[in-house]
């Protein structure tokens, strides 16, 4: 989640039920989201212990496949009324053209309700296409595949969602919103697919990352400051360390560059203030090499604005929902009075449809980094020892990738995959759990906050050689009164 908090403290495994209120104390935002995180892990785990990992209301099952254009004059929408005329003609103009239906209803995965207001086509999902191999065009007498269900939550602030913001406060910012989003999604390369062949789509092995306030190597004599100790930041801030570009990352020992090989692999990129500086995106030209944006406003204040040399990255509901790493651009010049932005470098078309809500978010890593990517992000470095690797990020934060055991499956890094790191001006460290090694205090490697994935089957599904589909078996579960 991408908000302005101070920290995230809700774990499960400390089993609170409640988060009490004392009076006369101060509220911080960290207790009410907690409170919010139980309330949703009980609700959550409840519906998965009742159900299983995935299921559907017998009386309002979704998600159903619907691929005989004949049937599309039947359906209704979510009042029960019939379809418009031309939607339903143009529903089975898709179908005829080798597309299918997704079916209005809810469908629970690992206890999350995902909902379907209204039929569409798998090509009308925000965000299609989704890779090269599964278009519609790609897709034409593929054969025997697997549609499943891939369920998420994303954070939405009012830069994407303005209706969040009551205008009665002059367009001031106060929370913001956790959106739980879906796609239907095709599994294919299987020679005889089956319902359960969703469960390989699990990575082997989920990243681990450590984090720690810089510690001199030297013993130092009791009472003695050194400057370059400890959390050095004038604030209080939440560090979030987030994969840009996704896959594998080479390991690398003593400080070293990363080989050669490594320089297309993984990627990440940080930020102090968790990613919550961002702008809205109200006007998006092409000038050149140069795209130039009309924001909502630029901050004045350089820690919560644009500054050139900056690092700022387009995000839209499309590259969102893709998945896929959209370019990380320099700031070349800021005009605050007219609240325009001029970034170079490799730009894409995110970010230039304002229906799809395009926001710029700040990252706070350095330009002059030696291991700065060709995308504008930093190349993930991974250790091999519990002493190399450490990468600074600012003022004393360190962060450190480590590399699988000899012998076992490389991390495979997701892009969107993050870790929020509390630093504090009190204690002059980092929030970060700790473990004895050999005696020795050192920091836990913790796996990534999010963003989790969770996916159930549909259908094994059927694509003829003239692009229509034939729905084989039917994977959905369901449950409750007849």
């Amino acid at each position: 989640m991408q908000g302005d908090f101070s920290r995230s403290s809700f774990d499960r495994r400390q089993q609170f039920t409640r988060v009490l209120a004392q009076q006369g104390r101060v509220q911080v935002d960290a207790d009410w989201n907690e409170q919010a995180a139980i309330s949703r892990h009980a609700v959550r785990t409840l519906a998965a212990d009742l159900m299983g990992p995935h299921a559907g209301p017998r009386r309002a099952c979704g998600f159903d496949l619907l691929t005989d254009p004949a049937m599309v004059a039947t359906l209704t929408d979510d009042l029960g009324r019939p379809l418009r005329a031309e939607r339903v003609r143009e529903l089975q103009d898709r179908l005829a053209r080798g597309d299918f239906l997704i079916g209005q209803g809810r469908y629970y995965v690992e206890g999350m309700a995902a909902e379907c207001d209204s039929w569409m086509t798998y090509s009308e999902q925000l965000g299609y296409p989704f890779d090269d191999g599964t278009t519609l065009e790609a897709l034409a007498g593929a054969g025997r595949v697997l549609v499943y269900l891939d369920v998420w939550e994303r954070h939405v602030s009012a830069a994407e969602r303005p209706g969040i913001v009551d205008v009665a406060l002059g367009g001031v910012e106060t929370t913001t919103r956790a959106e739980l989003v879906w796609q239907v999604r095709i599994l294919r390369g299987h020679e005889a697919p089956s319902c359960a062949d969703h469960l390989g789509l699990a990575r082997d092995r989920l990243p681990l990352l450590r984090a720690r306030a810089h510690r001199p190597r030297e013993t130092l004599e009791p009472g003695i400051v050194v400057p370059e100790a400890g959390y050095r930041g004038s604030e209080n801030c939440l560090y979030r360390v987030e994969i840009h570009r996704g896959g594998h990352a080479e390991p690398t020992g003593n400080g070293a560059e990363p080989p050669l090989q490594a320089r297309d692999g993984a990627t990440f990129t940080w930020s102090r203030e968790n990613a919550s500086v961002v702008f809205a995106v109200q006007d998006h030209s092409v000038e050149g090499a140069k795209v130039v944006l009309r924001l909502d406003h630029l901050g004045a204040v350089p820690r919560r604005g644009l500054v050139p040399g900056g690092w700022a990255q387009l995000v839209d509901d499309a590259s969102t929902m893709r998945g896929i790493p959209s370019p990380i651009l320099q700031v070349e010049a800021v005009d605050i009075e007219g609240a325009t932005v001029v970034l170079t470098g490799a730009a894409d078309e995110t970010g230039s449809t304002p229906d799809l809500h395009p926001i710029l978010r700040r990252w706070d890593h350095d330009a002059s980094s030696p291991a700065l990517s060709r995308d504008g992000a930093l190349l993930v470095r991974e250790a091999v020892t519990a002493d190399d690797g450490w990468i600074e990020l600012e003022a004393g934060v360190e962060v450190q990738f480590l590399a699988s055991p000899p012998g076992e499956a490389a991390h495979t890094y997701r892009t969107g995959d993050y870790w929020l790191v509390p630093a504090r001006t009190t204690t002059r460290d980092v929030i970060w759990p700790q473990e004895v090694v050999d005696g020795e205090r050192i920091a836990r490697p913790r796996l990534p906050d999010g963003v989790p994935h969770y996916v159930a089957p549909l259908a094994v599904a059927s694509s003829g050689p003239d692009g229509s589909w034939t729905v084989e078996t039917d994977c959905r579960r369901r449950c409750g009164p007849a």
